[in-house]
């Protein structure tokens, strides 16, 4: 009895997972795994941190500095006898250990010019971490989109199906009954069979989906994710052989467009991230030339040292130095290098000028040509809208006309492909809006 129930429970089919994907998981889970977000936010810390190293380099610089020496041979001074003889000038051994200080009084701005622009580059940097956030919100709302997309096409033809066997059922009593035609209940059973070629095709399409999703979120799908169905269509027996192993639920699609519809009024970001990354680069060309170019002037620099050092000239013991300096240094000749550096970073910084006013204009137009679409898909969702339900009320009468002898197969079957394909149309437009809003908050980022 027991091997018998064993087997039992391997013999049953194992249940179907269900899985609830959200927007804000998705966004949440991309920003997690994205090597590219990752580098790009790596990349700003390293910025940030060099700037912070060059603004030091103006302060005052405290070293603990030592030295230690070995002479072989240590001059004598010659004495007459009276006054002790030969006496050594010093020791073979020779130290000196203690702190120094090191200040740059003036260099013409080089360590100044070279703070500004290692500042700059991190803010270039951080403008490039924030437009690389941008992209890859983007790239993951769009698989999000697509994948509520094929959800919808399933779940429109799993309904179209659902009712196609309904009016097959009802069509097959009629014809057993006398009243209905065997050219009719085959024409029926074609349709049938075409809709659950659309079925199969459709859920295709949609593990395609998930699978993209899946890459830009790091999410682990289950292995029954070959074919998975709308979590709507759940115990209705549509699958025919083809079992789902996986039903997928996705938010609301109203509930994500009231997340999104700001970013259609909302104004285009005056310093957009990529555009902003431009512009600090090119100040931070400009800053680099300042520096290249000061280096041509008097570097001063003020030292002090106090420490211990051995021995005292020719008294053999250890004593306390302490002094001070200040130390000028001018360049007379360098074969014109910080001239052509300046030059360099000066082309450099107007070339970054050249490629922001084009960046900038590309946005612009990006933007007003998304606002056009904008009013174009909502135009459009109207008139879907109104077609679908048009259709829908189509394909009622049509199946009530047929059934009293007004018309015939043929119409029925024209209706309800016209339903599936206004409602499929409807259901494509509304993505296209979210789609086309999310092009929209990655240049206004409005949407939070």
């Amino acid at each position: 009895m027991r091997i018998l129930i064993i087997l039992l429970l391997a013999a049953a089919p194992a249940r179907a997972e269900d899985m609830a994907l959200t927007l804000r998981a998705a966004e949440n889970g991309a920003l997690a795994v994205s090597s590219e977000y990752r580098a790009a936010r790596l990349s700003a810390e390293s910025a940030s941190a060099a700037a912070a190293a060059a603004g030091a380099l103006l302060d005052p610089r405290v070293t603990l500095e030592g030295s230690l020496r070995y002479s072989q041979v240590i001059p004598e001074m010659a004495l007459p006898p009276l006054l002790g003889g030969p006496r050594p000038l010093g020791d073979n051994w020779n130290y000196s250990v203690g702190p120094s200080l090191y200040w740059t009084v003036f260099d013409g701005g080089v360590l100044r010019s070279g703070r500004e622009a290692a500042l700059k580059t991190a803010a270039a940097r951080r403008a490039e971490e924030e437009d690389t956030r941008r992209q890859v919100l983007l790239r993951t709302r769009t698989a999000y989109f697509r994948l509520q997309l094929a959800l919808e096409r399933v779940y429109l033809i799993g309904e179209n199906l659902q009712l196609s066997l309904a009016q097959l059922a009802d069509i097959s009593n009629g014809a057993r009954a006398g009243t209905r035609s065997r050219l009719d209940e085959i024409r029926a059973r074609e349709e049938t069979l075409d809709r659950r070629h659309d079925l199969v095709q459709a859920r295709g399409e949609l593990a395609s989906a998930l699978r993209d999703l899946a890459l830009l979120t790091g999410l682990d799908l289950p292995s029954g994710a070959s074919l998975p169905m709308d979590s709507r269509l759940e115990g209705l027996g549509l699958e025919d052989g083809q079992d789902a192993g996986l039903y997928i639920k996705a938010e609301p699609y109203g509930q994500i467009l009231q997340r999104f519809l700001p970013a259609a009024s909302a104004p285009l970001q005056k310093a957009l991230p990529d555009v902003a990354a431009l512009d600090y680069s090119a100040g931070a060309y400009k800053a680099m030339a300042g520096s290249y170019r000061a280096q041509r002037l008097p570097r001063l620099q003020l030292g002090a040292r106090s420490s211990i050092d051995y021995p005292n000239g020719p008294n053999i013991y250890s004593f306390l130095q302490n002094s001070a300096s200040l130390s000028v240094s001018l360049p007379l000749f360098e074969g014109g290098s910080s001239s052509d550096k300046e030059r360099g970073s000066e082309l450099a910084a107007g070339a970054a000028a050249e490629r922001k006013t084009w960046a900038q204009l590309v946005a612009e137009n990006q933007f007003r040509k998304a606002l056009d679409a904008q009013a174009e898909l909502q135009a459009e969702q109207a008139i879907d809208k109104s077609a679908a339900d048009y259709a829908q009320e189509a394909a009622k009468l049509a199946y009530d006309s047929y059934k009293s002898g007004g018309s015939t197969w043929l119409d029925v079957e024209s209706a309800d492909l016209k339903e599936l394909q206004a409602r499929t149309a409807s259901a494509s437009t509304g993505a296209e809006i979210l789609l086309n809003l999310a092009l929209l908050d990655s240049l206004t980022g409005s949407v939070n």
